[in-house]
């Protein structure tokens, strides 16, 4: 008997399989579509605050980049086996449950993120866990669509004015507090919502999270980054205050207290994060240690089989 080592053909991919993918995918559209029709009242009420207030604009790229984010796993997706989940249904219903109270308390924000939260059980519901798990981040992230955020105006003030006044007494300049009013002898200012820095901490909350997903591995570096990304701009909108209430001081009343106020806030925000993102990327991780073995190593031989011939 004599044996010959013959290598098998490479398989091309199974356009049957790719086809029957299909289906489960154009499902879960029919659901999500379905779903945001059911509440179109909400998905109305998150974009109107979306456009018209600058606090929450950075909702109307939020979905986009979710949806680019799980384009990104185009790959890891087609490898997921597509096993729907019967047992999302209770967690379904418990959301909508949810969304209705929300509905009749008037709590806008909680029917949002209920609904949020049933678009992404519905992935897991209709593709399996094994889909959901592949595309976890997106799905979390559609969370910063949600206009949430203003029960933090007023402690922001607060640090704000108290972060100012101690700011100038330092600097030696005389100024009087009373609430979010403060008197110094070239004139009178008032620390507004608009001075709270909400916005800029929501925007660089946004940045620092995508940030820190795409640009590390480690968990703890990411925690970290996504931190710095909260504390930052909040000292950060302290110090430009302070500068501002500085500037006009100096300038007699005539700088930064009109148009210019605003513009040099942005600015300033710009410059501050800009140097987040620069120091961020000095401590990119490697890739871990798997995937850097699996990337250095050259590929594998095609598979080979006996064929026997008496």
């Amino acid at each position: 008997m004599t044996a010959a080592l013959s290598p098998l053909p490479l398989r091309a991919a199974d356009p049957q399989a790719a086809g029957s993918a299909r289906w489960p995918r154009a499902c879960l559209l029919l659901a999500l579509a379905g779903l945001l029709a059911l509440h179109w009242s909400t998905v109305a009420a998150m974009a109107d605050v979306w456009w018209h207030s600058q606090t929450f604009a950075h909702g109307l790229v939020v979905p986009p980049v979710s949806l680019w984010l799980v384009w990104r796993q185009r790959a890891v997706l087609a490898a997921c086996a597509l096993r729907p989940s019967p047992f999302m249904l209770l967690p379904m219903a418990a959301l909508g449950l949810l969304w209705l109270l929300a509905a009749v308390a008037n709590v806008p924000v909680l029917q949002q993120y209920s609904l949020v939260l049933m678009a992404a059980a519905l992935v897991a519901l209709v593709l399996g866990w094994s889909y959901a798990r592949a595309i976890a981040f997106a799905l979390a992230y559609l969370l910063l669509a949600v206009p949430f955020g203003e029960v933090f105006i007023a402690p922001l003030i607060e640090f704000t004015a108290g972060f100012t006044v101690g700011a100038l007494q330092l600097a030696g300049i005389p100024v009087f507090r009373d609430n979010n009013f403060l008197s110094l002898p070239s004139g009178n200012w008032s620390v507004e919502e608009a001075c709270s820095g909400l916005r800029y901490l929501i925007a660089s909350f946004a940045l620092g999270t995508l940030y820190a997903h795409l640009s590390y591995h480690s968990r703890a570096r990411q925690a970290a980054f996504v931190a710095v990304s909260l504390i930052l701009p909040i000292v950060a909108n302290g110090v430009r205050a302070f500068t501002i209430v500085l500037i006009g001081h100096y300038s007699n009343m005539t700088l930064a207290v009109g148009i210019d106020h605003l513009i040099y806030g942005w600015l300033f925000f710009g410059l501050v994060a800009t140097l987040m993102f620069w120091v961020g990327a000095r401590w990119r991780d490697a890739l871990p240690p798997k995937q850097a073995t699996a990337a250095s190593r050259p590929p594998a031989a095609p598979p080979a089989a006996f064929a026997g011939a008496a």
